[in-house]
C-alpha cells in the first residue's frame, strides 16, 4: 500500500476511535512511539491490546519491511474491527492476531519459547505487574519495552488527591514503573498524554545482559 493510503487509513481510523471511545494512542503518544519504532527498527512485535488495530498499523508502517506483528485483543468487537481494517492493506498480512485474555496468551507464547525486539502494552492496566513478569523473558537483549498509559490521569505521581476508586490501579502502576527500573531495566516517562514508559534491557559490552 503506498504511504499515502496508508496514512489515509490510519487517519480514518483515528476519526472511527475518537467517535466511538476507542482508547487508542493520543496524539502525543502517536508521536512519540513513532518515534520509538524509528529509533528502535524491530523486526518482531508483540502487542497486547490490539484494539481495532491501529497501533500495529502504524508500527508496520514505520518499521523494515520484515517486520511482523503478534497481537493480542480480548473485547470480540475490536477484535474483529482490527481484523477488517488489517485486511484493507497489506501491512495486515504481516499481523497475527489473537483473541483472548493477554495474561494468557502471554504465558502460552513465553512457553513456546517466542523472541520479540518490541513489546507494546495497551491492555488492562491494573494487569501491568503480570504482563511485565510474563513478556520480559521475550524481550530480546537490547530490545524495547513500551507501556501506554502509565500515569493514569496523573495519579501515579501525584496519588494525594486521588479518589479511593483508584487506589488500586494506580497501585499496579507504581509496582510496575519499580519493576521496569530494576536491572537489568531502564525506563524513562514521556509524559505528556496520560504518560508513555519506554523501557530497555540493557546489554553489556559483549552483546550479553547487564
Amino acid at each position: 500500500m503506498a504511504l499515502m493510503e496508508t496514512t489515509a487509513l490510519l487517519q480514518e481510523m483515528e476519526t472511527y476511535a475518537e467517535a466511538h471511545n476507542v482508547p487508542i494512542l493520543n496524539a502525543n503518544g502517536r508521536r512519540f512511539y513513532a518515534q520509538f519504532i524509528h529509533e528502535a527498527q524491530p523486526h518482531r512485535i508483540l502487542e497486547l491490546g490490539t484494539a481495532i488495530g491501529y497501533s500495529a498499523l502504524l508500527a508496520l508502517s514505520l518499521a523494515p519491511a520484515d517486520c511482523t506483528v503478534d497481537t493480542v485483543e480480548l473485547d470480540e468487537e475490536r477484535y474483529a474491527i482490527a481484523q477488517a481494517n488489517f485486511a484493507r492493506t497489506p501491512l495486515g498480512t504481516r499481523v497475527t492476531q489473537y483473541l483472548g485474555d493477554a495474561g494468557d496468551v502471554a504465558e502460552r507464547l513465553a512457553q513456546e519459547g517466542r523472541m520479540f525486539d518490541f513489546i507494546f502494552l495497551d491492555a488492562a492496566k491494573a494487569q501491568y505487574p503480570d504482563y511485565f513478569r510474563k513478556v520480559t523473558p521475550m524481550l530480546a537483549a537490547g530490545g524495547t519495552l513500551v507501556a501506554d498509559n502509565v500515569l493514569f490521569r496523573g495519579y501515579v505521581l501525584h496519588p494525594v488527591m486521588m479518589p479511593r476508586r483508584f487506589e488500586t490501579i494506580v497501585g499496579r502502576l507504581q509496582e510496575y514503573l519499580r519493576l521496569a527500573n530494576t536491572p537489568p531495566y531502564q525506563t524513562e516517562i514521556f509524559p505528556r498524554g496520560d504518560g508513555l514508559a519506554r523501557t530497555r534491557r540493557m546489554t553489556d559490552a559483549k552483546g550479553g545482559t547487564s
